[in-house]
């Protein structure tokens, strides 16, 4: 399936999001509740039933949920930590608490219910739920909402042309996963298949040839359901102040969810375009072993 992460970052971010699944290949997006944008993201998310909404924790860069005396290893301030090298820091040295992290985590999903949504899914802003002491806690308030999804295998086929420092990200980001979900029984995947890709080329560097390739790898390797997580958006002043330290393409990724060659690519192929909801429910009208993305 295709995922935005990232909805209610800014209005900007919610109509790109909101565009690429009015006229493109998304289906499934992730609602940080905390961020400036939530509130709009959440009514725009009511007004279209059929876009599949699920959690996109937070506990790096933005605002929490719980007041900050609450949770004080987790902020500076008012918000927390900055990214992920500060808080991957802290937590090494001691200084950043999982039990807090949970506590707000639990916080969190109780702000996605006052908004008015029920998640089919989870996964966490720049993937610090996998962290070991973390995951464990996100995937039992996960079931005692009767969701099934938590984002925590990570595979990225192909290199094309990435940054040695991404490569090397990623790989810390794969073996912290790895250690989290040996201790856990995560039961976030489908028929032990689902994997998500991506995280090298998010944020405007996936190109169609490129995608198409990592699908068609890990169609070869076995793995029957694939999340691409991508960040589409619009841009506006608001998000380039505040965010353009990403390095994020916004639009270049709403292009490519929005591209009519890569819809027709993907049936050619038999890879059928789904959501978490959908796969809740056995899938549409796919027959066992279509590759689903």
């Amino acid at each position: 399936m295709f995922h935005a992460d990232d909805f209610g970052l800014t209005a900007a971010i919610n109509a790109g999001i909101l565009e690429a699944y009015d006229r493109g290949l998304l289906r499934s997006t992730s609602l940080m509740v905390s961020a400036g944008a939530a509130e709009e993201a959440a009514r725009a998310a009511r007004d279209q039933p059929g876009l599949d909404v699920g959690l996109h924790l937070t506990l790096v860069e933005e605002r929490p949920v719980l007041p900050p005396s609450a949770i004080p290893s987790l902020v500076s301030g008012t918000t927390f930590w900055p990214d992920f090298r500060s808080i991957g820091l802290r937590y090494a040295t001691g200084r950043w608490r999982p039990s807090e992290a949970c506590s707000e985590i639990a916080a969190q999903w109780d702000r996605l219910a006052t908004l008015g949504l029920e998640a089919s899914h989870c996964d966490g802003h720049q993937h610090l739920h996998l962290l070991p002491g973390v995951l464990g806690g996100v995937v039992q308030r996960a079931r005692a909402r009767g969701v099934r999804f938590v984002r925590s295998r990570l595979v990225e086929p192909i290199w094309e042309g990435d940054r040695l420092a991404r490569r090397l990200e990623f790989l810390v980001l794969a073996g912290i996963s790895a250690t989290a979900r040996a201790f856990v029984d995560t039961g976030a995947d489908v028929d032990g298949s689902c994997v998500t890709t991506g995280f090298a080329a998010a944020g405007g560097m996936l190109t169609r040839a490129r995608l198409l390739a990592m699908l068609d790898e890990l169609r070869v390797r076995g793995v029957a359901v694939v999340e691409v997580m991508l960040h589409p958006g619009r841009v506006d002043a608001e998000t380039r102040r505040k965010y353009g330290h990403w390095g994020y393409h916004w639009d270049r990724d709403l292009e490519l969810l929005c591209d009519p060659v890569l819809a027709d690519e993907l049936e050619r192929r038999g890879i059928e375009v789904t959501s978490f909801r959908e796969l809740d429910r056995g899938g549409r009208r796919a027959a066992p072993g279509t590759p689903r993305a």
